[in-house]
């Protein structure tokens, strides 16, 4: 059988992404398609250089460039953790009758003890392929005709969120990438604030929607620190108002 030919599509601001030689390596036919904003030529890739122009038109411009049957996006700081990470997707896709899939996320064995509960919640362990409500552009196949004839909002963030409203969705828990980031207190902030505020645009209720929900919801602030520690503290502190500004603010 002729193996699938995918456009592995990675946007980045690093001199060279980090999952370069996983994705080479996969028992697929992959191009690496990298969307550099100012990043040195990776060795054996194909770099665009281009604006960066939002998390929704950027993946897009890679679509536009691609001209393989399936695009996987994915991000500058993802390893894929088996050489057959993709194929298990197009399967999953090609059986399905699913408009996307998405796979598993990893976290690294020095990654902080509230970041793995999220990701395991996120992207929980199984055996087998599921329809659920949320798709997740950190390691996610499409057929580029699909995005062909339904492009990626132009949002600064979420266009995942976005996409998938209305859309049948595959989660594929043997596929799966190391991908999990440092709890950052400004970073946290920004990121929920932002998240937050795409949630509103789309007709979503404000989770914090007032000065008294962040008072309100201050106590369950007390469980994730007790686990973690005192440095998780401004982390949660972070995560809460980020929410209340992205209500306020979508």
């Amino acid at each position: 059988m002729p193996r699938p030919r995918v456009t592995v599509v990675i946007p980045t601001n690093r001199c060279s992404p980090r999952g370069l030689a996983g994705w080479r390596r996969q028992d697929c036919d992959v191009e690496v398609l990298v969307l550099a904003n100012g990043a040195v030529r990776p060795h054996g890739d194909r770099v665009l250089q281009v604006p960066w122009e939002g998390h929704g038109a950027t993946r897009q411009r890679g679509v536009r460039e691609s001209d393989r049957p399936y695009v996987l996006f994915t991000v500058d700081d993802a390893v894929p953790a088996s050489d057959d990470a993709i194929s298990r997707l197009v399967e999953a896709l090609q059986d399905g009758g699913f408009d996307a899939v998405f796979g598993r996320q990893l976290p690294w064995p020095d990654t902080d003890v509230v970041t793995r509960g999220r990701l395991e919640a996120w992207t929980p362990p199984g055996d087998e392929v599921v329809e659920v409500a949320r798709l997740d552009h950190v390691f996610a196949l499409h057929q580029r005709q699909t995005l062909v004839d339904h492009p990626l909002p132009d949002v600064p963030i979420a266009e995942d969120l976005h996409w998938r409203q209305g859309r049948r969705i595959g989660y594929v828990p043997t596929a799966c990438v190391f991908h999990a980031h440092p709890r950052r207190p400004l970073e946290l902030y920004r990121r929920t604030r932002d998240i937050h505020r795409q949630h509103v645009a789309l007709g979503e209720s404000a989770r914090v929607p007032s000065l008294a929900a962040v008072l309100r919801a201050l106590p369950g602030v007390v469980g994730p620190v007790s686990r973690a520690g005192p440095r998780e503290l401004p982390n949660q502190l972070a995560e809460l108002l980020g929410q209340w500004v992205g209500g306020r603010g979508g």
